[in-house]
């Protein structure tokens, strides 16, 4: 067996093993952690993006799940996504600023920025959305 190396390899090694890469940005001070996938695009499906300081497991089984199904349905996530939880993950199209802020490795893999992302909004406790009025300002998190 060969053990991919680099940076490339790496994430080449995982698209081929289960179709996407996931990276994970931890928060800091001043900015919340996000994950995205690396891989979809190749596919002509976008790429997926979580914002919010959710455990990075969480945020890998809901991009693993998402990615899975959209890849074997080959249909973009564009309504309610019900993975068994309390409350179901609501997909958006994210703009031309989710690029450029947070899946800046997806063109460098790539090589270019002409791809999509779907933006994953996860919920607060309560059941409230980023942008919707009663969301807890913890979960009320960028919509770029």
């Amino acid at each position: 067996m060969i053990i991919p190396t680099t940076g490339r390899a790496i994430i080449q090694s995982n698209i081929d093993r289960t179709g996407q890469h996931i990276f994970a940005i931890f928060p800091d001070a001043d900015n919340a952690g996000f994950a995205y996938t690396i891989g979809n695009a190749r596919l002509g499906l976008p790429e997926l993006l979580i914002i919010g300081n959710f455990a990075p497991i969480l945020m890998a089984s809901v991009l693993n799940e998402v990615g899975q199904r959209m890849r074997q349905t080959d249909q973009v996530p564009d309504k309610d996504i019900d993975i068994g939880g309390a409350f179901p993950i609501r997909p958006r199209l994210a703009g031309a600023e989710a690029r450029t802020a947070f899946t800046i490795q997806v063109g460098r893999f790539l090589g270019h920025d002409e791809y999509a992302v779907v933006q994953l909004l996860l919920p607060d406790p309560m059941g409230f959305y980023p942008g919707e009025q009663g969301c807890d300002p913890r979960y009320d998190l960028p919509r770029p």
